[in-house]
């Protein structure tokens, strides 16, 4: 059933990306207590929704003995196709997510969510192969 519509989607858009389906992680009290917390935000982009994750952890501490007072990471899940349709077996929330492939508009997202200096990004993006 997606394959047919993404491929008339693709058609529609120019593109051949195929969209996968996510699950979205289930909140977890008990990390949260932990100091680590998981995000899952949208963001507006040339008229399409992206969804993203913020991790972020406090007082972290290495099995070396040394550590950092804080660190954080954003994954970037794509474009969103179809929110939240259904769930799976362990009652995680799906929808349906497009990949961001151009190289232009992942620069000008991570630049929109974490801005940086330069071409390093702290944004990581999903790729599905």
């Amino acid at each position: 059933m997606f394959a047919v519509r993404d491929s008339i989607m693709e058609a529609e858009r120019g593109t051949t990306t195929m969209a996968y389906v996510y699950a979205h992680p289930i909140r977890d009290p008990v990390l949260e207590e932990k100091r680590y917390s998981l995000n899952e935000e949208l963001l507006e982009y040339r008229g399409r929704k992206v969804l993203y994750q913020y991790a972020e952890a406090s007082n972290i501490t290495f099995c070396t003995g040394t550590g950092v007072p804080w660190l954080g990471s954003m994954s970037v899940k794509g474009y969103v196709v179809r929110w939240k349709y259904g769930t799976n077996e362990n009652g995680e929330a799906l929808s349906e997510i497009e990949p961001i492939t151009d190289p232009a508009h992942r620069r000008e997202i991570s630049r929109l969510l974490w801005p940086g200096t330069g071409d390093a990004s702290r944004v990581s993006f999903q790729n599905v192969a």
